[in-house]
């Protein structure tokens, strides 16, 4: 297998460049790539072609991509167990039908499959919710754990109701089997306005601050004006800073709330990080059988971005009661996200928010050998992976 000591002539994207980078014609100049040990460093090309380079002649580049949002144990079910209604709560009630398929071998099967498009399209990082249906860890947190792929690594979360911490010894116990089943394993919760309980959330994050864990929360993921999740979260964190990071998934709600401002302020301070989800929010929020959809159920995305709060975006659901679509490809999620947030310049700008600025470290790339900035990510998605100077596969449409 060959390998590259580096490459020339790549158009990276403007927000990774310093901004004394040259332009031409209004255009960043090409970059010349470095592969070390240290991680990636890059410079603008000139006329010589160092020998052990590979020339990408203009290809866009980007490093790898983040999944910050799946559901390996749910993924590939809708054929199975496809919702009967319209809504987040009749997708929940599928999938808990659908739990009888749930073996070793069936979880297993499904999941490597996810992985296999995921690391396929480009994703270096893929963290996965897994539901939680007693305070005992489910086989899913196992059989995700086992799993493994050379291009992608896996973080799971373990995915509780509310409900389930409301006694702090249930909580402290849910906490313990995540912090001792190795590592890329955080502590998360599903909190809405069906189970809200103020003490329960606290006793997740007391759970999580003593054994040492990050968070990551499905949390007011509706269109409740009165959704107490993130309102209760700045609060709380206003009197008990958390140590670890915090992740808030879905926070749809903050589209409804005239103290949203307030909120965000409280969570940009605190570098609460938001994932955006365009594919199952814009499916699962406002849907009533018989009648177009009024509002677009996402949270608030330009806003939190004004205040400095780290953002990406993520599939969720991908072919299961929550979402009968998706591909594990982060240009769907994308594109998504172009048009139902009215995001700008896809490649230059929209693209960091599905990008992981860590695998710059691993000098883990995607190429785009053909496409150019005005079609990305339409046409032209061709791609291929450079992960220390090593090429990885070819493909057409990232599944």
């Amino acid at each position: 297998m060959s390998r590259f000591l580096g490459a020339t002539g790549a158009r990276l994207p403007r927000w990774l460049l310093p901004e004394n980078w040259p332009l031409i014609n209004n255009q960043p100049q090409l970059a010349t790539l470095h592969f070390n040990a240290s991680g990636l460093q890059f410079e603008p090309t000139n006329a010589s072609q160092p020998a052990g380079y590979l020339a990408l002649h203009g290809a866009l580049v980007l490093p790898a991509f983040v999944e910050p949002h799946a559901h390996l144990d749910k993924t590939f079910t809708i054929e199975r167990s496809p919702a009967q209604q319209p809504g987040l709560l009749a997708a929940i009630a599928a999938m808990h039908q659908d739990r009888v398929h749930w073996n070793a071998e069936d979880l297993q099967q499904r999941a490597t499959q996810a992985l296999h498009w995921a690391a396929e399209a480009g994703v270096g990082l893929l963290r996965t919710h897994i539901d939680w249906f007693s305070v005992d860890a489910p086989l899913a947190w196992q059989v995700m754990g086992d799993l493994h792929h050379p291009l992608c690594s896996i973080e799971r979360v373990a995915l509780a109701p509310l409900p389930f911490f409301t006694d702090a010894s249930d909580a402290q116990h849910i906490a313990a089997q995540v912090a001792t089943s190795g590592p890329g394993a955080l502590l998360g919760g599903f909190i809405h306005s069906s189970n809200w309980d103020a003490q329960a959330f606290q006793h997740l994050l007391d759970a999580a601050e003593r054994w040492q864990l990050d968070v990551d929360l499905h949390i007011d993921e509706e269109l409740n004006p009165q959704a107490q999740g993130l309102r209760w979260l700045a609060h709380y964190l206003q009197q008990h800073p958390f140590s670890g990071q915090i992740t808030c998934s879905h926070s749809c709600a903050l589209s409804q709330q005239d103290d949203a401002a307030q909120i965000l302020a409280v969570l940009a301070q605190h570098k609460v990080r938001l994932i955006a989800l365009p594919l199952t929010n814009l499916l699962l929020q406002d849907a009533v059988p018989g009648r177009t959809p009024r509002q677009r159920g996402l949270t608030l995305v330009k806003e939190a971005q004004a205040l400095g709060i780290p953002l990406l975006l993520g599939a969720d659901n991908v072919q299961d009661a929550f979402c009968p679509f998706g591909s594990y490809d982060p240009l769907d999620t994308l594109f998504s996200g172009l048009l139902s947030l009215q995001l700008g310049a896809a490649f230059d700008e929209a693209s960091a928010l599905i990008c992981q600025r860590h695998a710059l470290q691993g000098n883990d790339l995607v190429i785009f050998p053909d496409a150019d900035v005005a079609s990305w990510p339409l046409r032209q998605r061709q791609r291929y992976r450079l992960k220390n100077g090593v090429r990885y596969g070819e493909t057409t449409n990232g599944a």
